[in-house]
């Protein structure tokens, strides 16, 4: 955070009592959690349950915690000197901080933010690490009204419990074993300012990353405890003399088993809903309730799973980690286990973790799962002291390449019902409903909506001609997949067939800026994204996620939209339904379910494949792609596309919920009657005008 947000969030956050009594900018409940030593900081959880009563597992960890007692005074002082001096003294936010930050702000200087402890217990349990002044003003006046309500000790033992020591230290109570393997009380004055500097950037102050870095640090808080008169000079003299040794790495985790994928993505879609939430006080009230259904995600689950894993079967796995060549070299057993329990903590049910050395395959001691199955083929991507997993089965994986995403809302109250981020969760826990993706397109169904509102005939024709704009220096001239040109199409035609060209054509026409609220309002993008204004946002250039895509779906409704008008909307799920019936995704949907409206999207490359849509009462989007960005791999001899892939992911979702009972209801409008394309015959193209070259550089030529 800058100074300039220091200085303004603080001092509008000390006028805020003034003007706003005393509740201020925030509920005074989560003021007081902070205050309440034993219910704040990284040990609280909650239970958290699926919408039909089934447990889906715990919001938050229960990591040991430690009291303001177990804190020696030696490392509390070295706490208070580099990060707040002024402690004792101020009442949450420091004056002294805000002046030093203020003076150096006006003399074109950065001076230091001037955030207290309390206002950093204040980030870290309420407001997060947002930069928005709205988050400072919150986080300064959390800090003033906690010190109201809580004692100088309570504050630095929730802090101490709160904060990140690195090595796996959530607060304080492993912090010391993690770096010294040593209990708290046996550190010496070097070790505790090491410790009390770490939290600036656990991971860059390694000795064993950055020693030179890590001792500079040190040797920094020291020199504060000295300049404050915590200690003498000797002592800071003799403490900066003392070599930093750290131990090898925190102590190994013990194994356990990872948790269904299924229950993973919707315990990870229920913690959008208590940011900012006392996780203990959640569980006096009985813990979290999901709109999740269960059955709905392990359903979803298995289904996007199933495609995943054929896919993955098409190219290389990356390793899990690696394991150190001086291990290998000297069989040291020790370090080379203690490296792949590191790699990979969260195991597969029933698996073994492997170490690839030279032509020999390492298998892990594991007596009680009995005998290793055999392994009939190694698969010829097994990188030089990988890790990697052995499966029941005898099969070997490493990191998926290859991964995915589901959302299903149900519209009537357009609430989640499954939320699938992926799978193999004990490989790659990031949440792909989440992740920022071109969304190809699948993103025309905002953009067809936006010329049907202004005044396009649905069943008029439309030059599929080639395009051409200026792009800098240079030229750019979209095509369609396959590059091939049409002539004269009838306009939901081109939607249901996915013609770039076209896309490009209407965006130019009506312009970006008067197609920009559909795609803000439909919630696809926050409001002012600057690249919505670039003509290439009408053929998916711009990233969106799996979530927002399947929100857009359930707000293109024609019953309850107010998007567009009713009768843009009705066409527009009448060339969805045309997708599905003969275009692009027909071939997914051939045998079923029918009463399905949709769209494809296939992006840049084939890096993304999607099928985003809706039902009478349900709305979803199916995302595929790697997360290394990359081509995917052909399937069954196809392409990567939408169609392909992402489509029959849908297709069986939908079917399985109907055999389940959660979705009875089905669209079925009119398609628009067959009409035929009119070719055009091509001749030379026209050189770009030179008075075009310049100035209005977005001006178009055609092929003629």
């Amino acid at each position: 955070m800058s100074d300039a947000f220091a200085v303004f969030g603080a001092l509008v956050a000390l006028s805020a009592p003034l003007v706003a009594g005393p509740v201020g900018f925030v509920e005074p409940e989560h003021a007081i959690v902070l205050g309440q030593s034993e219910r704040a900081g990284a040990s609280a959880s909650a239970p958290a349950f699926y919408a039909g009563g089934e447990e889906m597992g715990r919001l938050g960890v229960d990591n040991p915690t430690v009291t303001f007692e177990d804190l020696p005074e030696t490392f509390i002082r070295a706490l208070i000197a580099v990060e707040d001096t002024h402690f004792e003294q101020h009442m949450g936010v420091d004056p002294v901080g805000v002046t030093r930050a203020a003076t150096g702000l006006a003399r074109g200087q950065f001076a230091g933010g001037g955030s207290t402890l309390s206002q950093q217990l204040a980030k870290n349990v309420i407001t997060g690490a947002r930069q928005t002044i709205d988050r400072k003003i919150e986080e300064a006046y959390s800090a003033v009204v906690t010190e109201t309500l809580a004692e100088k000790e309570e504050i630095l033992e929730s802090y101490a419990n709160a904060v990140f020591f690195g090595r796996r230290s959530d607060g304080a109570a492993r912090a010391a074993q993690n770096w010294f393997d040593k209990e708290w009380d046996q550190l010496s004055l070097s070790e505790y300012a090491f410790l009390a500097g770490v939290l600036q950037a656990p991971s860059a102050l390694d000795p064993l990353r950055n020693r030179e870095r890590a001792v500079a640090r040190r040797d920094h808080v020291i020199r504060r405890m000295e300049q404050v008169g915590f200690i003498t000079s000797e002592e800071a003299a003799d403490a900066m003399a003392e070599p930093l040794e750290v131990s090898p790495g925190p102590r190994p985790v013990r194994s356990s088993i990872a948790i269904p994928d299924a229950d993973f993505w919707a315990l990870s879609e229920a913690r959008r809903f208590i940011v900012g939430e006392n996780l203990a006080a959640l569980a006096e009230r009985g813990g979290y309730v999901s709109t999740i259904r269960h059955d709905a995600q392990v359903m979803v689950q298995e289904v996007l799973a199933e495609q995943l894993m054929r896919l993955n079967g098409q190219v290389p796995h990356q390793p899990l980690g690696f394991v150190p060549a001086e291990a290998l070299a000297e069989n040291d057993q020790t370090g080379i286990w203690r490296a792949a329990r590191e790699a990979v903590s969260f195991m597969p049910e029933g698996a073994w973790r492997v170490v690839v050395n030279g032509d020999d395959l390492l298998i892990e001691d594991r007596p009680a799962l009995g005998e290793v199955p055999e392994i009939e083929s190694w698969p010829n991507w097994l990188r030089p002291r990988g890790v990697y997993v052995l499966k029941p089965d005898g099969s070997i994986m490493g990191r998926p390449n290859v991964q995915g995403a589901a959302v299903v809302i149900d519209t009537a109250t357009n609430e989640t019902i499954a939320s699938v981020g992926g799978f193999a969760t004990w490989a790659s826990q990031f949440d792909r409903t989440r992740a920022m993706r071109q969304p190809g397109s699948s993103i025309k169904t905002l953009i067809w909506l936006a010329a049907l509102e202004y005044g396009y005939n649905a069943e008029g024709y439309i030059s599929d001609e080639p395009l051409t704009f200026r792009d800098g220096d240079g030229w750019w001239t979209p095509r369609n997949y396959g590059r091939e040109t049409l002539g004269l199409v009838p306009f939901f035609t081109a939607f249901e067939r996915s013609l770039n060209v076209i896309a490009v054509r209407i965006a130019d026409f009506v312009g970006m800026e008067r197609i920009r609220p559909f795609l803000e309002d439909s919630q696809l993008y926050s409001y002012g994204e600057p690249r919505l204004s670039n003509l290439s946002t009408a053929i998916g250039a711009v990233e969106t996620t799996p979530a927002a895509m399947a929100m857009a779906m359930a707000l293109l409704d024609p019953r309850t939209s107010d998007l567009a008008s009713r009768s843009a909307l009705q066409e527009l799920e009448s060339m969805m339904a045309g997708v599905v019936v003969r275009g692009t995704a027909a071939g997914a949907f051939r045998d079923g379910p029918k009463g399905v409206v949709g769209k494809t999207g296939t992006s840049q490359d084939h890096r993304d494949t999607w099928f985003v849509g809706r039902t009478g009462d349900l709305a979803f989007a199916i995302w595929i792609g790697r997360d290394d960005d990359r081509t995917l791999p052909n399937l069954d001899g196809r392409r990567p596309t939408g169609g392909g892939f992402a489509a029959p992911v849908a297709a069986r979702i939908v079917t399985e919920l109907r055999a389940m009972g959660l979705s009875d209801e089905e669209l079925n409008p009119p398609l628009f009657p067959p009409k035929p394309i009119i070719p055009i015959q091509p001749v030379q193209p026209i050189e770009p005008d030179p008075r075009y070259s310049a100035g209005n550089d977005n001006r178009p030529f055609s092929v003629r």
